[in-house]
């Protein structure tokens, strides 16, 4: 959510401390537009691009660099503590750099395409301690590059296009990281845009799969993973667009179900996981044009029909959420119009939720789904959050306007949280923009006399009001509610004392977030497996139930830790898996966060690759400056160890009679140049390959 702000004198400052005590004006008239929290920093952007920071006091909001601009495409990455970002300099053009929210730490990372002209980084995502991106060049065009974060590091990883032509294709999703492996689109010219996956090597940066032979497109899209594999809509020039999966591999890439059955193709859209399975939306020409809701578990016989719409419905799953193992959608109907509906997976269970403006006319029900670990920088699926087991959404019941509502996904658990602009008026829809809290949310609103502003609600109607009317009177400051930092809510809003000038506030009120989950990690220890896992706050957490799949789809419950149950600050957890090898090659993690009043909800999945032999390696420190230790889960005899850097090239090699399982072995890497390496252990038929950075 992007918008706009400002900076001010002290006497205003102070005037509006002892006027407004919900909200501290941090600066006036600065336009900002953009916001990402680092560490305990808010790093921020204005709307021509100026670097700002933020520790959520008026005197520490300041411009902290003038020798770059951020551009206007927002890309951006943390990556070791620092954001890299595409930024604008007049000696430079627009390139790579990164900052660690002070000047001296704001760093051209490399010239890309020397002197003024820009290189314009692009898609910036971070993979496997590595920075990729597509930038541009005169000679190559617009192609993948990677970065360890150093200028010597930064390297073309392929020229897919050959010459100075592009591979990249701006109007599809260029990154996605599914069962550990970096797919992206991309057109080499011979084979149209299509399929492809890197290793951040040239040789390892290959077409998955020519969906549509020759150099027609297939366009690939909507990437999503389940379980291990990835889901995609794609056009093989035969069946349409149509439903497609793939393992990363050639063979494993394969049409799902030809759904609309003659080549129109069904354009699956608005993918969704649920149940275990993935739900989407097809579109149907004939013979009645509609949309239809399908399930698949991945097999063709297990892709199906869940539900077909009437003519002139426009279900959006796209936005739906999770209550009670049925997922709420709103939906068009011509004898009810707009409303809230439902599905628990089959035909006879989607239907209509609630008529809430009865008969034809619609409530144009609208759900305000939790986003609120996306603003903090930690993981989560939307879909599955909720507050307090319940999801707030906006509705016309006819009566009393466009205003706040809430469900727990029962009929006697929905109704208006309050009338806030009493009467036919509507409260709601102008400005949207909300964030939720562990207490409750924040929200844009109009009451009818203070114009669209700030209010708060822990969905009751008495504790449902204004937070504070910054731009008094009827004016409307349209707060927009953009960044969470050391449990504090961030907002853009014009104060009116300069018109289309808005200004930075921040939210007086200490809240948290339900469970705002930094990271999740799996990490082989000899024969088991160590979980690791950090939240940058809780509320109202009872325990973490520790769950293991070896399909990445059906998962059973292994153990539980205790949590914090209420934090502000930073805690860290851990969990060993001692019976994890069992044979499989691949195994899957996940947490299920249980609140103390029986409320879940799912984190992201860790995942843990086994080599075929058994072999594991463990690296450390890694980055690592000198000397690099490992340890081998088994013992290897008559062993030879390489070290190849990111071209292949070998630049140590070193025979070991006996490595003994466990044992720790000590190698010296000081006289390698900063990069990215891969260490390999080669003894028989054995090859195992493992990563490390030196700085």
């Amino acid at each position: 959510m992007k918008k706009i702000l400002r900076i001010l004198p002290l006497l205003l400052c102070l005037t509006t401390l002892e006027s407004r005590s919900q909200v501290t004006l941090l600066s006036n008239n600065t336009n900002i537009t953009f916001g990402i929290p680092l560490g305990n920093t808010g790093i921020l952007a204005d709307s021509t691009g100026n670097l700002w920071k933020t520790d959520g006091t008026a005197l520490g909001t300041t411009q902290y660099t003038s020798k770059v601009k951020l551009d206007s495409t927002f890309s951006v990455a943390v990556f070791n503590s620092k954001i890299y970002f595409s930024g604008i300099s007049a000696s430079t053009g627009d390139e790579l750099w990164v900052t660690d929210g002070t000047d001296a730490g704001t760093v051209l990372v490399k010239d890309i395409r020397a002197g003024t002209g820009s290189s314009a980084p692009k898609d910036l995502v971070v993979y496997n301690n590595a920075l990729y991106f597509f930038a541009s060049t005169a000679t190559e065009g617009i192609e993948l590059w990677k970065s360890d974060g150093t200028g010597t590091g930064t390297v073309l990883v392929k020229d897919i296009n050959a010459g100075s032509a592009s591979s990249y294709n701006a109007n599809q999703t260029a990154f996605t990281i599914s069962n550990n492996i970096l797919f992206f689109d991309a057109n080499d010219n011979v084979h149209g845009t299509e399929l492809w996956k890197t290793d951040g090597t040239s040789v390892g940066t290959v077409l998955v799969k020519d969906i549509s032979p020759g150099t027609p497109s297939s366009n690939p899209a909507g990437f999503i993973t389940l379980g291990t594999t990835l889901f995609f809509s794609a056009n093989d020039g035969t069946h349409g667009t149509e439903l497609w999966k793939s393992n990363g591999t050639d063979a494993g890439t394969l049409l799902v179900l030809d759904i609309a059955n003659g080549g129109a193709g069904s354009s699956p859209q608005q993918f969704v996981i649920f149940q275990n399975k993935l739900f989407f939306l097809v579109f149907i020409g004939s013979p009645i044009p509609s949309y239809n809701l399908f399930s698949s578990d991945g097999t063709s016989a297990g892709t199906v029909l869940v539900k077909a719409f009437v003519e002139g419905a426009l279900p959006i799953i796209s936005l739906s959420v999770i209550i009670n193992n049925k997922l709420y959608f709103t939906n068009f109907a011509p004898l009810n119009g707009v409303e809230l509906w439902y599905t628990d997976g089959t035909t006879a269970g989607t239907t209509i939720f609630k008529d809430i403006n009865p008969g034809n006319a619609s409530s144009n029900a609208f759900i305000l789904p939790n986003f609120s670990s996306i603003y903090s920088g930690g993981q989560g699926d939307f879909h599955t959050a909720l507050f307090n087991g319940k999801i707030f959404f906006m509705a016309d019941n006819g009566v009393n306007g466009q205003e706040l509502w809430i469900t727990d996904g029962t009929d006697a658990g929905t109704h208006m949280v309050k009338d806030l602009n009493p009467g036919a008026g509507a409260s709601m829809g102008e400005g949207l923009s909300w964030f939720y809290t562990s207490t409750g949310l924040y929200f844009a609103a109009n009451n009818g006399t203070s114009g669209t502003e700030l209010f708060f609600s822990d969905g009751t109607d008495a504790n449902t009001s204004l937070v504070a009317d910054i731009n008094p009177g009827s004016g409307s400051s349209m707060p927009v509610l953009f960044m969470y930092l050391n449990n504090h809510v961030y907002l853009t809003a014009d104060n009116g004392d300069v018109a289309g000038k808005r200004d930075l506030y921040i939210i007086d009120a200490s809240v948290v977030l339900p469970v705002s989950m930094l990271n999740f990690t799996a990490t082989l220890n000899g024969k088991a497996v160590d979980l690791n896992w950090s939240t940058a706050s809780e509320s109202n957490t009872k325990n973490f139930v520790v769950q293991r799949s070896y399909d990445g789809v059906n998962f059973n419950n292994i153990g539980t830790v205790n949590a914090a149950g209420n934090s502000n600050n930073k805690k860290d957890y851990s969990f060993a898996d001692a019976s994890a090898l069992n044979g499989a090659t691949t195994i899957y993690y996940r947490l299920q966060v249980v609140d103390k009043d029986g409320k879940t909800s799912n984190s992201k999945i860790a995942m843990i690759n086994i080599t075929a032999s058994g072999v594991i390696i463990t690296v450390y420190p890694n980055p690592v400056k000198d000397r690099l230790n490992f340890t081998t889960s088994n013992t290897l005899n008559n062993a030879q160890l390489r070290i190849t850097d990111q071209s292949g090239k070998i630049v140590l090699v070193q025979k070991i009679t006996t490595i003994q399982a466990g044992q720790l072995n000590t190698i010296n890497v000081a006289g390698l140049a900063r990069g990215t390496y891969h260490l390999q252990l080669v003894s028989g038929d054995n090859k195992q390959t493992t990563q490390f950075i030196k700085y």
